[in-house]
């Protein structure tokens, strides 16, 4: 759940994978094997995240924490982070669309 986290968190700031790369310093492969779900996702990749997009390391922890404990009382926290999950997938979705019917696109 994390690595999706990550990647919405990337869509949702318009940027592709080598453009994370090149402002997190983590090559461009390790981050598709990241939001692929291939590879872990660490503390030190966590940071450089939050310091890229200018957000809380606590944002991106409570997906970690959420993926690392999977005992039966985090039932709720796994039930809001899916919800933040598609809040963020929608988020992205009329972002796009508002790029299309916008100026820098228009329909």
């Amino acid at each position: 759940m994390l690595n999706e986290a990550l990647k919405m968190v990337r869509l949702f700031h318009r940027q592709n994978q080598v453009q994370v790369s090149q402002g997190t310093g983590l090559s461009k492969s390790y981050i598709s094997e990241i939001e692929s779900g291939r590879k872990k996702v660490s503390m030190d990749v966590l940071e450089k995240y939050a310091s890229y997009f200018s957000m809380p390391l606590s944002s991106l922890l409570f997906f970690a924490e959420q993926s690392a404990n999977q005992k039966a009382g985090d039932d709720i926290r796994e039930v809001v982070a899916e919800k933040v999950i598609k809040m963020l997938d929608w988020l992205v979705s009329v972002s796009e669309f508002d790029k299309t019917v916008d100026g820098r696109g228009k329909r």
